[in-house]
């Protein structure tokens, strides 16, 4: 059932924070110049110049804090309030249910919520890529659409939910899609609450907040997003830059068949460039002897240079492919039949077999096998042919449609999609209300999956579509993208800061200078006024559980940081949708030794400031008081690992 509780909370917390702008810029101001201040006294007077190793790391981990802290300024600086405006008129509505591997009576629950939905024109389509018996009759039952992959698909990329959804998108025709998971039961006012945005024929989608009704109080694995889904993506929205979560989301068809398009016509350009250039290698290393051929290879290596000019000024693609067939016809002159009537003969065929797609190109083919018959080299003719063929096929036969709408290269395809949106002019809309209910990870293992998915799909944009090259975005938007990037990066510096109290405890090193009521002076305004910002803007989110995990997850940060740019492939998993069995306290033994680790060193200062009555009082306290904080930061995921749903019902939270 869903927890009402938690749902009035949310929608009290987005009132206060759409209400309360003026507040938060006000202490944004104040808690900017505090951390100013105390990063001047870090960066000029603070730094213990005998141990640079080690300060400076930890100064370096200080500003990417502060760096974060200006990033959720930036965002909250001015929220939107948004209402559903009024639209008379009732486009039709596609509504996808993807699905892969989750049981009927799951889907089960979905799909008589979609078919409920309230609207006159609609169509509820099942998108099995699972292709299962009970799946296809339980869409009879329902009298909805059953889609599958076709036979296209076979021994192609199959880009699990993002070539779900695009393999869907060629097969219908309404104007608006909405889309769910299997598991995720929408409200019946879902579209009336969310098209009339689309009156502006600007918009490309409209997101609302993901909710889980499956959470316990206790929340063990922090799945509880209120924070993201109120005043992250509130302020997001203020800048046209709410992300699509790939779920509880409309999208207009329009927009997403225009970047399938472009896209369509940016790889085409790049393989184009590739085949050609790989052309150009072929020919420099055909074996010629005669003067005639060897003056008619270089004619023809020049064209292709022209072409490649022709391609960079935007000439169209079958013009730069029409205009280098005919050079390569009219530059060869040497004639060679031998082996070129069999060839022909086996056109011939083709072309009574009744494929349209062959026909379609046999006449290209015919004129590159007649340019390459010129050449009078049997020995090359299938190498050569088959680059002047690649050439000029503006299809690639590696993949099983020519458009994909939905973005395909990263395994975050919500995101990357979004960012495509907006380069191209696309307006977004986040609508704060809770039109859907799902269901979150039940074990430590796949909320870990889970997670690490994001990251890497995250990271995988930034070096493929990095926010500050791609075109079209506005700064805003371009600071929005780049700040969700910007936190996976997070694992490396929160190490550090682990690490910093475990090195003075035990070795009597410090970061700083010396230990005065300088440093209180400095820091400790900062330290509060940030602490009593945080909360005041999540008033009545329970972001606790998000803190722990914000920090405690620096080793599956860094584990995807690596795997990205190690070129490491990494294949979609669905999450599941009930509790897998076990415990999994291996999954968490870096934050258990690091935690142990810094209560030794605690116990171990005191044994040696006894013993030996040397030692920084204030050090110690500081160093100590970090050393705690932490330890309670890294509780939450150890005790996650051992969390069983059947003895932690009414568990309070650590």
């Amino acid at each position: 059932m869903p927890n009402n509780q938690s749902e009035e909370s949310f929608r009290n917390v987005t009132i206060h924070f759409q209400k309360s702008g003026k507040l938060f810029r006000i202490m944004g101001f104040i808690v900017v110049i505090s951390a100013v201040n105390y990063f001047v006294w870090r960066y000029t007077q603070s730094l213990n110049t005998n141990a640079l190793w080690f300060a400076i790391p930890l100064l370096i981990a200080e500003t990417y804090g502060f760096i974060d802290l200006c990033f959720f300024l930036m965002i909250i600086w001015h929220p939107v309030r948004r209402t559903t405006p009024d639209w008379e008129e009732k486009p039709t509505v596609d509504i996808f249910i993807t699905t892969y591997n989750e049981t009927a009576d799951l889907l089960d629950k979905t799909v008589r919520a979609a078919v409920k939905i309230d609207w006159p024109h609609k169509n509820v389509f099942i998108l099995d890529d699972g292709n299962r018996q009970e799946i296809r009759r339980l869409a009879e039952q329902y009298q909805c659409g059953y889609i599958i992959r076709g036979t296209e698909w076979n021994k192609k990329p199959r880009y699990a939910k993002a070539g779900n959804i695009n393999n869907a998108l060629l097969q219908t025709s309404g104007e608006f899609i909405l889309i769910l998971d299997a598991d995720q039961i929408p409200a019946p006012q879902i579209l009336k609450k969310t098209i009339g945005y689309f009156k502006d024929e600007k918009v490309a989608f409209v997101q609302t907040p993901q909710f889980f009704y499956n959470i316990p109080k206790f929340d063990p694995f922090g799945s509880d997003a209120s924070l993201f889904y109120g005043p992250i993506m509130q302020g997001k929205d203020s800048w046209n830059a709410a992300f699509f979560c790939g779920s509880n989301a409309v999208l207009r068809r329009e927009s997403l068949m225009q970047i399938g398009l472009i896209r369509y016509v940016q790889n085409t350009h790049y393989r184009m460039k590739q085949n050609i250039r790989q052309l150009q290698r072929e020919l420099k290393q055909l074996p010629l002897s005669g003067k005639k051929e060897k003056l008619a290879i270089r004619e023809l290596l020049l064209e292709t240079k022209k072409t490649l000019r022709m391609l960079k000024t935007g000439e169209p693609f079958e013009s730069c492919s029409d205009y280098l067939n005919a050079k390569i016809t009219a530059a060869l002159t040497t004639v060679s039949g031998s082996g070129f009537n069999d060839m022909f003969s086996i056109l011939d065929e083709m072309a009574k077999s009744g494929d349209q797609n062959v026909r379609e190109v046999l006449p290209d083919i015919r004129q590159s096998l007649s340019a390459i018959q010129a050449l009078g080299h049997d020995s090359n003719i299938l190498d050569l042919s088959g680059n002047v063929l690649a050439e000029i096929n503006l299809q690639s036969p590696s993949e099983a449609l020519p458009v994909q709408p939905l973005v395909t290269e990263s395994i975050t395809e919500d995101m990357a999609t979004a960012l495509l949106l907006h380069s191209n002019g696309w307006k977004s809309v986040y609508h704060p209300e809770i039109l859907a209910r799902g269901l979150a990870p039940e074990d430590l293992r796949s909320s870990l999956n889970q997670r690490y998915r994001w990251a890497k799909g995250t990271i995988q944009v930034l070096r493929k579509e990095h926010p500050f090259k791609i075109p079209g975005l506005t700064l805003g938007q371009r600071l929005m993208y780049f700040n969700t990037i910007w936190s996976y990066f997070s694992g490396f510096f929160n190490i550090i800061l682990i690490l910093s109290p475990l090195i003075f405890l035990f070795f009597n090193i410090a970061p700083i200078k010396n230990w005065s009521m300088l440093f209180f002076v400095n820091f400790v305004p900062f330290f509060l006024l940030n602490k009593m910002l945080f909360r005041v803007v999540s008033k009545g989110i329970p972001i606790w559980r998000g803190e722990q995990y914000s920090v405690s997850l620096f080793p599956l940060w860094i584990k995807a940081v690596f795997s990205v740019y190690a070129g490491i492939r990494s294949a979609f998993t669905v999450t599941p949708k009930t509790r897998q069995s076990g415990t999994y306290f291996r999954l968490v033994i870096p934050q258990f030794v690091l935690a142990v680790l810094t209560a030794a060193a605690i116990i171990f200062y005191i044994l040696y400031w006894l013993i030996s009555g040397r030692g920084s009082l204030i050090g110690f306290g500081v160093n100590a008081f970090w050393g705690i904080y932490n330890i309670a930061l890294l509780s939450g995921i150890i005790h996650a690992s051992f969390y069983d749903p059947d003895k932690n019902k009414e568990r309070s939270s650590v």
